[in-house]
């Protein structure tokens, strides 16, 4: 599988790191998935914050995707299943997805071909509990 030039773009706008370890991704995972968001303007993130879709608020607490390149990328998996069933599809597939993505950033931080550690947003403090014990939720966020 190879990204769309909309999601291509998007992954464009990411760090080296996040471009290698997505640009991997999307090769050896066997689910689709497509790139939601890479950089992002102030505006957008206040957008976000207003929204309760991030704890960042663009202006004091500064998000990783407003750097740039951007620090963080936001995923979509890519679900073509029953409409009914589409939330909590979406949820389960965001969870394999992470998992695959982050055995991906681990093997090619120990081969040397990235230098930043991945964080997901499930699993902010890295403890490989999720879904438990996090007060903020970002199935679809990874950072480096």
């Amino acid at each position: 599988m190879k990204f769309s030039p909309i999601s291509q773009a998007r992954l464009n706008t990411c760090h080296p790191d996040l471009r290698m370890i997505f640009a991997t991704a999307i090769q050896q995972v066997d689910i689709d998935f497509a790139i939601a968001e890479g950089n992002r303007s102030t505006d957008r993130q206040r957008q976000l914050f207003a929204e309760g879709k991030s704890e960042k608020d663009g202006t004091v607490n500064i998000s990783k995707h407003n750097h740039y390149p951007s620090l963080a990328v936001d995923i979509l998996p890519v679900y073509r299943g029953d409409p009914a069933k589409r939330e909590r599809a979406i949820e389960y597939l965001a969870i394999y997805l992470a998992g695959q993505i982050m055995l991906i950033a681990g093997q090619l931080l120990a081969e040397g071909k990235i230098r930043s550690r991945l964080r997901w947003g499930g699993n902010w403090d890295q403890d490989q509990e999720i879904m438990t014990d996090q007060k903020f939720q970002d199935l679809v966020h990874f950072e480096l």
